[in-house]
């Protein structure tokens, strides 16, 4: 608990990338073994990265319903005039958005590299997700890391829509 203000992402990234990998390395090593360990390796990262998610997202992201839950009660309190035509929040409507086409993102992702890159469904595809939610988990902690690689004199650059600057 004493990490919650510090850098709680960045200190599990580690753990999801290793879960991922040992669990592709596992499942390498003996394939016409027991597929408990490598479940269990996914399981425990699987319940970390739901927990960041729901941190993050405010919802579950590996699925749609809470999204769509959430717009569609926007839509009908908008639309509605027992809900007094309530004005739709931007930010929980494009956080609900963006959850929603993260998942859809995903799975055209997943069957575009499924066509491309085959054997990624026999070897190390879930070494490679857990790689890719480690740097994930990373990025959402730069600040609270010091994001040494955006700075300049100790100062962090301003990003805004044209230029970088680090002055």
């Amino acid at each position: 608990m004493s990490y919650k203000d510090k850098a709680m992402n960045a200190f599990f990234a580690p753990i999801v990338a290793a879960c991922f990998v040992f669990s592709d390395y596992w499942t390498w090593l003996s394939p016409n073994k027991s597929r408990f360990v490598p479940a269990m390796l996914l399981s425990f990262a699987w319940g970390i990265i739901n927990s960041v998610g729901s941190e993050v997202t405010g919802t579950l992201v590996f699925v749609l319903t809470g999204g769509m839950t959430r717009m569609t009660n926007m839509v009908v309190d908008r639309i509605s005039s027992t809900a007094g035509h309530k004005k739709i929040s931007k930010d929980g409507f494009l956080m609900s958005s963006g959850v929603i086409g993260g998942f859809v993102a995903g799975a055209a992702w997943c069957t575009y590299f499924s066509k491309i890159a085959p054997q990624l469904n026999y070897k190390w595809g879930f070494g490679s997700m857990g790689v890719i939610y480690g740097l994930l988990f990373l990025w959402l902690d730069q600040e609270k890391l010091g994001a040494w690689w955006a700075t300049d004199d100790g100062e962090l650059c301003d990003i805004d829509a044209d230029e970088v600057d680090c002055n």
